[in-house]
Protein backbone atom coordinates (compact mmCIF):
# COMPACT_ATOMS: atom_id res chain seq x y z
CA UNK A 1 0.00 0.00 0.00
CA UNK A 2 2.83 2.54 1.09
CA UNK A 3 4.06 1.94 -2.82
CA UNK A 4 1.18 2.50 -4.37
CA UNK A 5 0.71 5.97 -2.41
CA UNK A 6 4.24 6.84 -3.42
CA UNK A 7 2.87 5.84 -7.10
CA UNK A 8 -0.05 8.22 -6.49
CA UNK A 9 1.72 11.14 -5.44
CA UNK A 10 4.14 10.93 -8.17
CA UNK A 11 1.67 10.74 -10.41
CA UNK A 12 -0.80 14.26 -9.27
CA UNK A 13 -0.93 16.71 -11.20
CA UNK A 14 0.86 19.99 -10.62
CA UNK A 15 -0.83 22.50 -8.91
CA UNK A 16 -0.38 25.22 -10.80
CA UNK A 17 -2.69 23.57 -13.48
CA UNK A 18 -5.88 24.47 -13.31
CA UNK A 19 -9.20 22.35 -12.30
CA UNK A 20 -10.90 23.77 -15.62
CA UNK A 21 -15.17 22.28 -14.39
CA UNK A 22 -14.30 24.97 -11.18
CA UNK A 23 -13.16 27.89 -12.84
CA UNK A 24 -15.74 30.54 -12.64
CA UNK A 25 -15.28 32.78 -16.00
CA UNK A 26 -18.04 35.46 -15.12
CA UNK A 27 -14.98 37.09 -13.65
CA UNK A 28 -13.96 38.02 -16.73
CA UNK A 29 -17.63 39.66 -17.59
CA UNK A 30 -16.31 42.85 -17.14
CA UNK A 31 -14.11 42.53 -20.68
CA UNK A 32 -15.65 39.63 -22.04
CA UNK A 33 -18.98 38.08 -23.51
CA UNK A 34 -19.89 34.44 -21.66
CA UNK A 35 -21.89 32.32 -23.90
CA UNK A 36 -22.52 28.10 -22.98
CA UNK A 37 -22.52 26.88 -26.72
CA UNK A 38 -23.66 23.34 -25.81
CA UNK A 39 -25.10 22.26 -22.01
CA UNK A 40 -23.71 18.36 -22.87
CA UNK A 41 -21.03 18.73 -22.23
CA UNK A 42 -20.82 22.03 -21.40
CA UNK A 43 -18.62 24.13 -23.62
CA UNK A 44 -18.40 27.60 -23.41
CA UNK A 45 -17.64 30.05 -25.78
CA UNK A 46 -16.07 33.75 -24.90
CA UNK A 47 -16.40 36.61 -27.02
CA UNK A 48 -14.26 39.91 -26.92
CA UNK A 49 -14.89 42.87 -28.68
CA UNK A 50 -18.25 42.01 -30.71
CA UNK A 51 -18.11 44.89 -32.25
CA UNK A 52 -14.97 45.22 -34.02
CA UNK A 53 -14.49 44.57 -37.51
CA UNK A 54 -11.57 41.72 -37.97
CA UNK A 55 -12.36 38.39 -36.45
CA UNK A 56 -10.56 35.73 -35.20
CA UNK A 57 -11.84 32.46 -33.53
CA UNK A 58 -9.40 30.53 -31.18
CA UNK A 59 -9.67 26.87 -30.24
CA UNK A 60 -8.10 25.10 -27.26
CA UNK A 61 -8.31 21.52 -25.83
CA UNK A 62 -9.58 19.46 -28.82
CA UNK A 63 -7.04 16.84 -27.44
CA UNK A 64 -7.42 16.05 -23.24
CA UNK A 65 -4.31 15.26 -22.55
CA UNK A 66 -2.76 18.29 -23.78
CA UNK A 67 -3.36 20.42 -21.14
CA UNK A 68 -1.03 23.39 -21.82
CA UNK A 69 -3.42 24.38 -24.11
CA UNK A 70 -6.03 25.65 -22.52
CA UNK A 71 -3.78 26.79 -19.82
CA UNK A 72 -2.14 28.83 -22.74
CA UNK A 73 -5.74 30.30 -23.68
CA UNK A 74 -6.69 31.24 -19.72
CA UNK A 75 -3.40 32.86 -19.56
CA UNK A 76 -4.28 34.78 -22.80
CA UNK A 77 -7.90 35.11 -21.54
CA UNK A 78 -6.83 36.78 -18.11
CA UNK A 79 -4.17 39.09 -19.78
CA UNK A 80 -6.02 40.70 -22.43
CA UNK A 81 -9.21 41.21 -19.36
CA UNK A 82 -5.84 42.68 -17.43
CA UNK A 83 -5.24 45.08 -20.15
CA UNK A 84 -1.80 43.39 -21.12
CA UNK A 85 -2.45 43.37 -24.65
CA UNK A 86 -4.18 46.27 -26.89
CA UNK A 87 -6.99 43.89 -28.42
CA UNK A 88 -9.48 46.91 -29.47
CA UNK A 89 -9.00 46.05 -33.11
CA UNK A 90 -10.14 42.63 -32.99
CA UNK A 91 -12.99 40.68 -32.22
CA UNK A 92 -12.04 37.68 -30.71
CA UNK A 93 -14.53 33.88 -29.99
CA UNK A 94 -12.39 31.68 -27.75
CA UNK A 95 -13.23 28.40 -26.85
CA UNK A 96 -10.92 27.19 -23.67
CA UNK A 97 -11.88 23.44 -23.10
CA UNK A 98 -13.30 22.13 -25.99
CA UNK A 99 -12.56 18.32 -23.90
CA UNK A 100 -14.36 18.94 -21.56
CA UNK A 101 -15.44 15.75 -19.77
CA UNK A 102 -11.86 14.59 -20.97
CA UNK A 103 -10.13 17.06 -19.43
CA UNK A 104 -11.68 16.19 -15.94
CA UNK A 105 -10.34 12.32 -16.49
CA UNK A 106 -6.79 13.80 -17.20
CA UNK A 107 -7.04 16.33 -14.31
CA UNK A 108 -7.86 13.03 -11.89
CA UNK A 109 -4.41 11.35 -13.47
CA UNK A 110 -4.79 9.51 -16.41
CA UNK A 111 -2.66 11.31 -18.51
CA UNK A 112 -2.34 9.51 -22.04
CA UNK A 113 -6.51 10.15 -22.62
CA UNK A 114 -6.55 12.27 -25.71
CA UNK A 115 -10.10 11.09 -27.21
CA UNK A 116 -13.52 12.71 -26.20
CA UNK A 117 -16.46 11.21 -23.95
CA UNK A 118 -17.06 9.16 -26.68
CA UNK A 119 -13.68 7.73 -27.62
CA UNK A 120 -13.86 9.84 -30.51
CA UNK A 121 -10.55 11.94 -31.83
CA UNK A 122 -12.18 15.31 -31.91
CA UNK A 123 -9.73 16.48 -34.79
CA UNK A 124 -10.77 13.50 -37.18
CA UNK A 125 -14.50 14.40 -37.00
CA UNK A 126 -14.59 17.16 -39.30
CA UNK A 127 -16.61 17.44 -42.75
CA UNK A 128 -13.13 18.11 -44.75
CA UNK A 129 -11.50 15.15 -46.88
CA UNK A 130 -13.17 12.57 -43.75
CA UNK A 131 -12.03 9.54 -43.79
CA UNK A 132 -13.47 6.90 -41.29
CA UNK A 133 -10.26 5.19 -38.99
CA UNK A 134 -9.93 3.17 -35.98
CA UNK A 135 -6.76 2.78 -34.18
CA UNK A 136 -7.51 2.62 -30.41
CA UNK A 137 -3.95 1.63 -29.86
CA UNK A 138 -2.72 5.25 -30.63
CA UNK A 139 -6.42 7.01 -29.96
CA UNK A 140 -7.23 8.62 -33.26
CA UNK A 141 -10.77 7.28 -33.98
CA UNK A 142 -12.87 9.38 -36.61
CA UNK A 143 -15.77 8.64 -35.57
CA UNK A 144 -18.34 6.70 -37.19
CA UNK A 145 -19.14 9.75 -39.54
CA UNK A 146 -18.30 13.65 -39.43
CA UNK A 147 -20.03 15.46 -36.79
CA UNK A 148 -21.02 12.77 -34.69
CA UNK A 149 -19.85 14.42 -31.80
CA UNK A 150 -21.57 17.61 -30.15
CA UNK A 151 -18.08 19.63 -30.22
CA UNK A 152 -17.49 19.35 -33.16
CA UNK A 153 -21.16 20.20 -33.97
CA UNK A 154 -20.72 22.90 -31.82
CA UNK A 155 -17.45 24.33 -33.83
CA UNK A 156 -19.02 24.19 -37.12
CA UNK A 157 -22.07 26.14 -36.29
CA UNK A 158 -19.98 28.46 -34.60
CA UNK A 159 -18.01 28.95 -37.59
CA UNK A 160 -20.94 28.81 -39.98
CA UNK A 161 -22.42 31.79 -38.24
CA UNK A 162 -19.37 33.88 -36.91
CA UNK A 163 -17.46 33.86 -40.38
CA UNK A 164 -14.19 34.59 -38.65
CA UNK A 165 -11.18 36.29 -40.82
CA UNK A 166 -8.64 34.12 -38.78
CA UNK A 167 -8.58 30.50 -37.34
CA UNK A 168 -5.86 29.27 -35.10
CA UNK A 169 -6.40 25.92 -33.37
CA UNK A 170 -3.66 25.34 -30.21
CA UNK A 171 -1.59 22.14 -29.75
CA UNK A 172 0.85 20.32 -27.91
CA UNK A 173 2.94 17.30 -28.62
CA UNK A 174 5.45 18.85 -31.34
CA UNK A 175 7.13 21.68 -32.05
CA UNK A 176 5.34 23.01 -35.00
CA UNK A 177 3.86 26.27 -36.41
CA UNK A 178 1.64 24.97 -39.67
CA UNK A 179 -1.02 26.39 -42.64
CA UNK A 180 -3.54 23.67 -44.25
CA UNK A 181 -3.63 20.91 -45.89
CA UNK A 182 -3.26 18.21 -42.94
CA UNK A 183 -5.12 15.58 -45.35
CA UNK A 184 -2.27 15.81 -48.32
CA UNK A 185 1.05 17.63 -49.32
CA UNK A 186 -0.84 19.89 -51.52
CA UNK A 187 -0.18 23.76 -50.48
CA UNK A 188 -3.22 26.40 -49.94
CA UNK A 189 -3.34 28.86 -52.56
CA UNK A 190 -2.33 31.64 -50.44
CA UNK A 191 0.61 29.07 -49.10
CA UNK A 192 3.28 32.20 -49.35
CA UNK A 193 0.74 34.28 -47.71
CA UNK A 194 0.39 32.43 -44.70
CA UNK A 195 4.22 31.51 -44.24
CA UNK A 196 4.82 35.40 -44.10
CA UNK A 197 2.84 35.69 -41.16
CA UNK A 198 4.23 32.62 -39.51
CA UNK A 199 8.07 32.96 -40.41
CA UNK A 200 7.90 36.06 -38.12
CA UNK A 201 5.93 34.07 -35.70
CA UNK A 202 8.47 31.16 -35.71
CA UNK A 203 11.77 34.20 -35.62
CA UNK A 204 10.04 36.00 -32.60
CA UNK A 205 8.43 33.11 -30.75
CA UNK A 206 9.96 29.23 -31.53
CA UNK A 207 13.08 29.76 -33.88
CA UNK A 208 13.36 25.50 -33.38
CA UNK A 209 9.96 25.33 -34.65
CA UNK A 210 9.34 23.36 -37.96
CA UNK A 211 6.99 25.88 -40.16
CA UNK A 212 4.97 24.93 -43.33
CA UNK A 213 2.55 22.57 -44.16
CA UNK A 214 0.75 20.19 -41.91
CA UNK A 215 1.34 17.12 -43.66
CA UNK A 216 4.73 17.28 -44.35
CA UNK A 217 5.76 18.68 -41.37
CA UNK A 218 4.15 15.91 -38.64
CA UNK A 219 5.25 13.36 -40.59
CA UNK A 220 1.34 11.81 -41.45
CA UNK A 221 -1.92 12.58 -43.10
CA UNK A 222 -4.64 13.81 -40.75
CA UNK A 223 -8.44 13.62 -42.37
CA UNK A 224 -11.38 15.54 -41.10
CA UNK A 225 -9.20 17.86 -39.39
CA UNK A 226 -10.39 21.07 -37.78
CA UNK A 227 -7.99 22.84 -39.70
CA UNK A 228 -8.88 22.26 -43.15
CA UNK A 229 -12.04 22.10 -42.40
CA UNK A 230 -12.17 25.78 -41.74
CA UNK A 231 -10.03 26.78 -44.57
CA UNK A 232 -12.14 24.53 -47.30
CA UNK A 233 -15.12 24.36 -46.04
CA UNK A 234 -15.71 27.61 -44.29
CA UNK A 235 -13.68 29.19 -46.38
CA UNK A 236 -10.95 30.96 -43.40
CA UNK A 237 -8.26 31.53 -45.33
CA UNK A 238 -6.02 32.40 -42.69
CA UNK A 239 -5.91 29.24 -40.66
CA UNK A 240 -3.43 27.98 -38.88
CA UNK A 241 -2.42 25.12 -36.06
CA UNK A 242 0.48 26.03 -33.42
CA UNK A 243 2.24 23.01 -31.87
CA UNK A 244 3.23 24.62 -28.54
CA UNK A 245 5.14 22.06 -26.83
CA UNK A 246 7.06 19.45 -27.18
CA UNK A 247 9.54 17.53 -24.17
CA UNK A 248 12.42 16.97 -25.89
CA UNK A 249 12.30 20.87 -27.78
CA UNK A 250 13.64 23.32 -25.26
CA UNK A 251 12.28 26.44 -26.36
CA UNK A 252 13.57 28.29 -23.72
CA UNK A 253 16.82 27.74 -23.77
CA UNK A 254 16.42 27.92 -27.55
CA UNK A 255 18.51 24.52 -28.17
CA UNK A 256 18.85 24.50 -32.19
CA UNK A 257 20.06 20.45 -31.92
CA UNK A 258 17.90 19.66 -35.37
CA UNK A 259 15.40 20.34 -33.04
CA UNK A 260 12.54 17.78 -34.65
CA UNK A 261 14.86 15.01 -36.27
CA UNK A 262 15.87 14.97 -32.69
CA UNK A 263 12.66 14.89 -31.26
CA UNK A 264 9.98 11.60 -31.23
CA UNK A 265 8.44 12.30 -34.90
CA UNK A 266 4.73 12.88 -32.96
CA UNK A 267 2.46 11.37 -30.26
CA UNK A 268 2.24 7.84 -32.40
CA UNK A 269 5.34 6.54 -31.00
CA UNK A 270 3.68 7.05 -27.25
CA UNK A 271 2.62 3.50 -26.86
CA UNK A 272 -1.10 2.43 -25.73
CA UNK A 273 1.53 1.10 -22.76
CA UNK A 274 3.40 4.55 -21.59
CA UNK A 275 2.85 5.48 -18.34
CA UNK A 276 0.68 8.35 -16.97
CA UNK A 277 4.14 10.50 -16.38
CA UNK A 278 5.62 9.89 -19.50
CA UNK A 279 2.10 11.15 -21.33
CA UNK A 280 1.89 13.90 -19.27
CA UNK A 281 5.51 14.97 -19.66
CA UNK A 282 5.26 14.27 -23.48
CA UNK A 283 2.94 17.14 -23.62
CA UNK A 284 3.38 19.42 -20.75
CA UNK A 285 5.48 21.46 -19.11
CA UNK A 286 5.96 20.00 -15.80
CA UNK A 287 7.99 23.00 -13.73
CA UNK A 288 6.43 26.21 -12.76
CA UNK A 289 8.66 28.05 -14.46
CA UNK A 290 8.67 26.21 -17.65
CA UNK A 291 4.87 26.75 -17.53
CA UNK A 292 5.09 30.75 -16.83
CA UNK A 293 7.16 30.18 -19.87
CA UNK A 294 5.38 28.84 -22.13
CA UNK A 295 1.89 30.33 -21.59
CA UNK A 296 3.22 33.90 -21.50
CA UNK A 297 5.66 32.82 -25.06
CA UNK A 298 2.78 31.26 -26.87
CA UNK A 299 0.00 34.05 -25.80
CA UNK A 300 2.58 36.42 -27.24
CA UNK A 301 2.54 34.84 -29.71
CA UNK A 302 -1.23 34.31 -30.63
CA UNK A 303 -1.45 37.96 -30.07
CA UNK A 304 1.56 38.81 -32.52
CA UNK A 305 -1.01 36.59 -34.85
CA UNK A 306 -3.57 38.77 -34.66
CA UNK A 307 -1.80 41.67 -35.88
CA UNK A 308 -0.24 40.59 -38.56
CA UNK A 309 -2.86 38.48 -40.14
CA UNK A 310 -4.98 41.63 -39.42
CA UNK A 311 -2.26 44.25 -40.85
CA UNK A 312 -2.43 41.50 -44.18
CA UNK A 313 -5.93 41.40 -44.47
CA UNK A 314 -6.15 45.75 -44.75
CA UNK A 315 -3.50 45.37 -46.81
CA UNK A 316 -5.41 42.98 -49.46
CA UNK A 317 -8.64 45.36 -48.71
CA UNK A 318 -6.35 48.68 -49.71
CA UNK A 319 -5.10 46.35 -52.48
CA UNK A 320 -8.18 45.19 -53.98
CA UNK A 321 -9.52 49.11 -54.07
CA UNK A 322 -6.59 50.14 -56.24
Amino acid sequence: MFILLLLNISFALPDFYHQFDSINLNQYSNCAKIETLIEDPKVDVITINENAKFKAFLMFGEHARELISPETGLHLLDSICNNKYDVSKYQIKMVLNLNPLSRMRVENGEYCLRLNENNVDLNRNYDAHFKQYTDMEQQTNSGPEPFSEPETRAVRDLLKSYKPNMFLSIHSGSAGLFTPHAYSMEEPQNYEELMKVLNVIREDHCPMCETGLSSKNVGYLAFGSAMDYAYDEIGIKNSYLFEIYHKDVNMINDLRVESIKKQKRSFLELKDDSSDQECFDYFNPKEKEQYDWYTQNWSDAIIKTLSLVEQQSNEDIILAHN
